[in-house]
């Protein structure tokens, strides 16, 4: 997905994307590696507006993600809707920099580089594809979980497994009285 600077007539160009999943590497890797997956299409909504040689890039993008819960292990599927922001800067005159080491300043660090006036923005939205998926989902909010004994999905069925009281170390000091 490039777009070149010229098709930013008037200053503003919006543009729509329809994706797969397996137009993204990374996401492909995430899936490979048992994670979430990416299911069906994913829509990007995006307004961009060009002051100069900086783009702003405004976008929405709307997918479905298949994931397996944190607590239960139970497959389950949620709708994302998820809104950012990208600035683009151009990179020209940059090259040699690119290849050592530069202390970036703090403006710089969120801003995308890009160069012969065409903007590359497959990496960009990515990076936010990857940055929605949840480190621990959760099917819903009252999820109960496995029983630690048994394993049984305790949103299905009670066990009946009696819980162990927790031993901890500091448990002998809760008999100690302190002085007042």
């Amino acid at each position: 997905m490039r777009l070149e600077l010229k098709d930013i007539k008037g200053g503003v160009l919006e543009q729509d994307y329809v994706c797969s999943a397996e137009d993204f590497p990374d996401l492909v890797a995430v899936a490979e590696e048992g994670g979430p997956v990416y299911d069906g299409p994913i829509r990007f909504f995006l307004r961009l507006q060009r002051s100069g040689q900086i783009v702003e890039v405004d976008g929405r993008f709307e997918a479905s993600l298949l994931m397996q819960c944190g607590h239960c292990l139970q497959p389950f599927q949620r709708a994302l809707a998820e809104s950012f922001s990208l600035t683009f800067t151009p990179c020209e005159g940059r090259e040699q920099e690119l290849e050592e080491e530069v202390e970036l300043e703090a403006l710089e660090l969120d801003m995308i580089p890009y160069h012969d006036e065409v903007l590359e923005l497959r990496h960009p939205l990515q990076d936010q594809l990857v940055m929605t998926i949840p480190i621990s989902p959760l099917c819903s909010e009252t999820c109960k979980g496995l029983c630690p004994e048994c394993g049984a999905d305790l949103n299905q069925k009670q066990c009946g497994c009696t819980k162990k009281p927790f031993n901890s170390k500091f448990s002998v000091l809760a008999g100690i009285k302190l002085k007042e």
